[in-house]
């Protein structure tokens, strides 16, 4: 029993990387995509649907049904279409109104978020193992990115950037109860599908698409890394629960940094060292706690 536990925590940290270094490969595309000149409504709708595309592929491939179990498509397909595109959005607006490295900085405190919503579900307050990878892996992306930048936002830039943690927040703890039962590739598809629904419609009520032409090389890679990104995720969620998944997600960061360094040029500070190695580290208390109970009862019950 014991054993079997094991192996399923370190699948799900596995997942839970393999997603992280999944999203980190959309912001790299995203950023060369948007110093190209394409509209984030535009980026977005084709990275979602062919994120979504792919992932239907391989689940024909695997010979796996193409639709979440009945009673769930629904609300897995909204998780995208609203959910993503809240979040999102409320990204974007912060972004607008600060530097990339402020709002990264406050969007990492999502994991914070999860475990605190995981608690109140649960009316049981989190393992002193969970509490200190969450230290670990919010301070360590603070340094990651808060290292990498000017960190410059507005009033209304921080309010939007908790927004979208927030979000964030919900939509992963939201989706762990949502898919409990579908495939995690296809609930992935499904998420993704919802998502490129929503930013089509966008994009055509607003300023329309934006030329694609001599950018599919980019925006199909986009689209595959964000594939991999929402497969690995929902993977993860189910094999660790949110608050483990959480904070294994924050290699997002880390990776972020490692494939700027090396595609982008970037330089990386001493200090994104120290974050990136407080980072793993959190990743692997996340791996070494399989001996104990899981994610969803690895907690302490509060006292009276």
């Amino acid at each position: 029993m014991t054993a079997d536990r094991d192996a399923k925590t370190r699948l799900g940290v596995a997942a839970g990387a393999a997603a992280g270094l999944g999203y980190a490969f959309t912001i790299i595309c995203g950023s060369k995509l948007a110093d190209a000149g394409l509209q984030a409504t535009t980026v977005l709708s084709i990275r979602f649907g062919i994120s979504g595309m792919i992932l239907i592929a391989l689940c024909l491939l695997r010979r796996t049904p193409v639709r979440p179990v009945r009673g769930e498509w629904l609300g897995i397909f909204l998780l995208g279409a609203i959910g993503y595109m809240i979040e999102s959005s409320f990204f974007f607006a912060a972004i607008a109104r600060g530097s990339a490295a402020a709002v990264t900085l406050l969007f990492y405190v999502y994991p914070a978020i999860v475990t605190v919503i995981e608690s109140v579900r649960s009316r049981r307050r989190p393992s002193q193992r969970i509490v200190g990878a969450l230290v670990l892996s919010v301070a360590g992306s603070v340094l990651v990115a808060g290292a990498g930048g000017d960190v410059d936002i507005s009033k209304l830039g921080i309010v939007f950037a908790m927004c979208s943690a927030l979000t964030f927040a919900s939509y992963v703890t939201i989706g762990s109860r949502l898919s409990e039962k579908s495939d995690a590739m296809v609930t992935g598809a499904w998420v993704a599908l919802g998502a490129s629904a929503s930013f089509t419609v966008r994009a055509i009520l607003g300023a329309g698409y934006a030329s694609t032409a001599g950018h599919w090389p980019l925006l199909i890679g986009n689209g595959a890394a964000n594939a991999v990104a929402f497969g690995m995720m929902f993977g993860a969620l189910g094999l660790l629960g949110p608050a483990r998944a959480s904070v294994v997600l924050t290699l997002e960061a880390v990776f972020t940094v490692l494939l700027a360094t090396t595609i982008l040029h970037e330089s990386i500070s001493p200090i994104q060292l120290v974050g990136a190695a407080a980072v793993l580290a959190a990743t692997i208390v996340i791996a070494s706690s399989g001996q104990q109970r899981e994610a969803a009862v690895e907690t302490e019950a509060v006292a009276p």
